[in-house]
């Protein structure tokens, strides 16, 4: 049979409060931020080659792109080409 302790208001309330700072970042953030430094720098007419990883799908990685370039206000284009991945900054 478990063991029951009856826990204060201000027990819970600590209990709370830490579980609520020790929440960090979630593994898409993450990504999603390492994506926006890559981008962060570019000016306009400049790019970047990504190669993707064996088991990285090219449209997840593209779309990650999209959306690190929308989050930063840029406006990006893809270059055709095989194997690696173009993008230019266009505004």
């Amino acid at each position: 049979m478990p063991t029951f302790e009856k826990l204060s208001k201000d027990d819970v309330s600590d209990i709370l409060d830490a579980k609520r700072r020790g929440r960090g970042k979630s593994q898409r953030e993450r990504i999603l931020e390492n994506y926006m430094e890559q981008l962060e720098g570019l000016q306009v007419g400049e790019g970047i080659s990504v190669k993707p990883k064996e088991n990285d799908n090219r449209q997840t990685v593209k779309n990650r792109l999209k959306r690190a370039s929308s989050r930063l206000g840029y406006e990006i284009e893809f270059i055709r080409s095989r194997g690696v991945i173009r993008v230019y900054r266009v505004a």
